[in-house]
């Protein structure tokens, strides 16, 4: 990335970039010929089925487990080579965190957290008061929900410039999922990258600029949430005036471009359709309608479409 400054172009290193990495586990897959570059300052969510590869990625990038062939970087450093350098500028949470039960949370940070630079017991408590949290418990006795807290302030208690969290909101309600948001807006507001995978879709299209979708251990896609997005399938149901054109108006929608699920159901044509709805309103427009309902396509419509292909069948509109 490069930014013009006073007519002076000054390279931007990237956070991270990843090139042809793959890491295999004798017969086994975990990722193949990953390309990923991440700026500065950017959220990247990493989406995808168990067993895709995200943990793998992110344990990788991080240097707990070695590439099989392809590098990684991390502000312009080696994941292998430099990876004192890189731990130092990263924190990383893990999707299962493990802390002694015995300790209780103040402990556990202090066996933790205070081991980095910066971390003052100020910012702990203020972490700790916004996600509810009695850091005077032991963490044997705390519910999985207080667990992951503990394990967020220790995330967000150093002034990291890369956080990477696999699963960071598991066990939260609601409420704390949108404090977790936040924390994740002020800490890039401040120039940090959050490298984050879950299984929650709405809070990746929350909280994420960009979307890698991880396959079968590949990159099959990535890019920004209203293009891939906009992609995906939106689910349709419309409904004629007469039952008598429900065959031919939907003989009709399956031959628009980008259409797939097309059937008839309870009087009314259902359909999945990709792209924008031009096409699908222009075939509509022949039809006396009693009503149209089509649903907006988010994130989750969007992994199911990269993951199910065309041809699925899809339920109601939403």
């Amino acid at each position: 990335m490069r930014l013009l400054l006073s007519n002076i172009w000054i390279v931007e290193e990237l956070a991270i970039e990843a090139r042809s990495l793959t890491k295999s586990y004798g017969g086994a897959r975990g990722i193949v010929d990953v390309d990923l570059r991440v700026g500065p300052g950017q959220v990247l969510g990493l989406v995808g089925a168990n067993g895709a590869g995200k943990t793998t990625f992110m344990r990788t990038l991080l240097d707990f487990v070695r590439p099989t062939s392809g590098a990684v970087t991390v502000f312009g450093r080696d994941s292998r080579r430099d990876s004192v350098a890189v731990r130092q500028v990263t924190t990383y949470l893990p999707g299962e965190l493990v802390i002694p039960p015995r300790l209780t949370g103040w402990e556990a940070l202090g066996r933790f957290a205070f081991a980095r630079a910066g971390v003052d017991r100020s910012r702990v408590q203020d972490l700790a008061d916004r996600l509810d949290l009695d850091l005077s418990r032991k963490v044997g006795d705390l519910s999985k929900g207080n667990k992951q807290k503990v394990g967020l302030v220790l995330a967000f208690a150093p002034r990291s410039r890369l956080l990477v969290l696999d699963e960071p909101t598991s066990g939260l309600d609601p409420l704390l999922q949108r404090e977790f948001a936040a924390l994740v807006a002020e800490w890039t507001a401040d120039g940090a990258t959050v490298l984050l995978s879950s299984h929650v879709m709405a809070e990746v299209e929350q909280i994420a600029q960009q979307v890698a979708l991880m396959r079968e251990g590949r990159i099959q896609v990535v890019d920004s949430i209203a293009t891939i997005t906009s992609q995906a399938r939106r689910r349709g149901r419309v409904t004629p005036r007469s039952d008598a054109d429900l065959s031919e108006l939907a003989a009709a929608l399956a031959t628009v471009p980008g259409m797939s699920a097309v059937h008839v159901d309870d009087g009314a044509v259902r359909f999945a359709c990709a792209g924008d709805m031009d096409a699908v309103v222009k075939a509509l427009a022949a039809w006396p309608l009693r009503a149209l309902d089509v649903a907006h396509a988010d994130l989750e419509d969007a992994f199911f479409f990269a993951y199910d292909g065309p041809d699925v069948e899809d339920g109601p509109a939403r």
